[in-house]
């Protein structure tokens, strides 16, 4: 009888791209894949270890299973594995490494706890799409250590894919028509660091490819964007969105220096200041982790003040959160809970702020828009245009910008007489 399986993932972009490849695995090797659990024979959960409440959702959610579905075989594998040596009522354990060769241990009910920890075997794509995106991974891994992340005992040390199977797999996206391709990994300013090529290497080939589309970057290091990189900006403007995700953490060198961040605030701002004289209008995010070990009063607010300064066009903020196996978590003098989520509220409402100051830049211009939707699009600058007239989806269209929301989302009319 034909096997059929659930998938789940937890976590970042990159597992649920793993997850997406996976199932399409699951179909070339014959099951049915299920979308729910009451109808399945075998549950696949791709874990996420980044954080003790991650840990925590998955112990909840296999427990739940069990007691639910108790003649369900459950098939763990995602970073947690590699941390947590003792899964409790997995029946199946695959470990990140491993990942590629799943369903050979499905088939022979093989645990995976010995498993070589070799490199995946990424001849094959590995992708995920969405109706107008489609998403491509790069590398694994990471060699970074920052203080508070437990991802480079989880993934292992940072590891590229095959160039010429990146440009496969991109060109397969192209031919089914996908408009956007965002680049995911652990850590992608670090592709090729263990090959011949660099990561601006990697972005030039592929904005040489012929067709109407446009790469997006997903999340990169301050001190990965070379001036090659910002070359291929100004050479390219309709190949790759005028937008960066480039992580600071903390404002204050104090912090950073606790977290094992290898900038201080005058090298990254420096950095800011090179992308905009260079690209002018250019979207810059961030991600800012508040309550770190021993952030005072005048720390946060010394941070948030150069947060406006850097003038970031919107901010992901998380507050800090004790990892079990990080230097971070047994630093001493921790903020109390509390402190963190009144930082962390007071920090979006300043992300608000700054996204909404951006989207009012954007008043009364013509933009390039892509639509994936009926009434709505995106401009390569990351932001979320509202369409008052039809447009077809999938489609980039010239919108002229009449309106901001409150949100920073922009209000558009499709421009036909461009």
């Amino acid at each position: 009888m034909t096997k059929r399986i659930y998938f789940y993932t937890f976590g970042c972009k990159v597992n649920q791209v793993e997850i997406d490849h996976l199932k399409k695995k699951a179909l070339s090797a014959g099951y049915i894949i299920s979308g729910d659990l009451n109808n399945a024979d075998i549950v696949v959960i791709n874990s996420c270890t980044v954080t003790d409440k991650a840990d925590k959702k998955y112990h909840s959610f296999i427990r739940k299973i069990k007691k639910n579905y108790p003649d369900i075989t459950i098939v763990t594998t995602g970073c947690l594995p590699a941390i947590d040596k003792n899964i409790e009522d997995s029946d199946i354990i695959v470990p990140n490494e491993q990942k590629e060769n799943l369903f050979y241990y499905i088939n022979t009910k093989d645990s995976g706890k010995h498993a070589d920890n070799t490199l995946i075997n990424e001849k094959n794509a590995v992708g995920s799409s969405s109706k107008t995106r489609a998403f491509i991974k790069i590398q694994d891994g990471c060699d970074s250590y920052c203080s508070y992340c437990i991802i480079p005992f989880a993934r292992g040390n940072s590891r590229s894919r095959d160039l010429q199977s990146i440009k496969a797999e991109f060109e397969e996206k192209l031919r089914k028509g996908y408009k956007e391709i965002v680049l995911v990994g652990i850590h992608i300013g670090n592709y090729g660091k263990d090959t011949d090529v660099s990561f601006s290497d990697l972005v030039e080939e592929l904005v040489n490819i012929p067709g109407d589309f446009r790469i997006r970057l997903s999340s990169i290091e301050v001190c990965e964007i070379d001036d090659k990189l910002i070359e291929i900006f100004e050479k390219y403007p309709n190949k790759i969105c005028r937008h960066f995700h480039i992580p600071i953490q903390s404002a204050t060198d104090k912090i950073l220096s606790f977290m094992n961040r290898n900038y201080t605030v005058y090298e990254f701002t420096q950095t800011i200041k090179k992308i905009r004289s260079r690209l002018g209008d250019v979207n810059i995010g961030t991600d800012v982790i508040v309550g770190f070990p021993s952030e005072t009063k005048e720390d946060f607010e010394h941070t948030v003040n150069n947060l406006y300064h850097m003038n970031f066009g919107y901010i992901h903020v998380f507050p800090y959160s004790e990892r079990k196996g990080t230097k971070a978590a047994e630093m001493k003098d921790a903020v109390p809970v509390k402190i963190r989520k009144e930082r962390a509220k007071f920090l979006r409402d300043v992300s608000e702020d700054l996204k909404f100051s951006y989207s009012k830049e954007y008043f009364g211009q013509k933009v390039r828009v892509l639509v994936e939707s009926d009434g709505k699009g995106l401009t390569d600058s990351y932001l979320t245009v509202n369409l008052l007239n039809h447009a077809e989806k999938n489609t980039f269209v010239i919108a002229h910008i009449i309106g901001i929301n409150i949100d920073g989302s922009l209000i558009g009319k499709v421009s036909y007489d461009q």
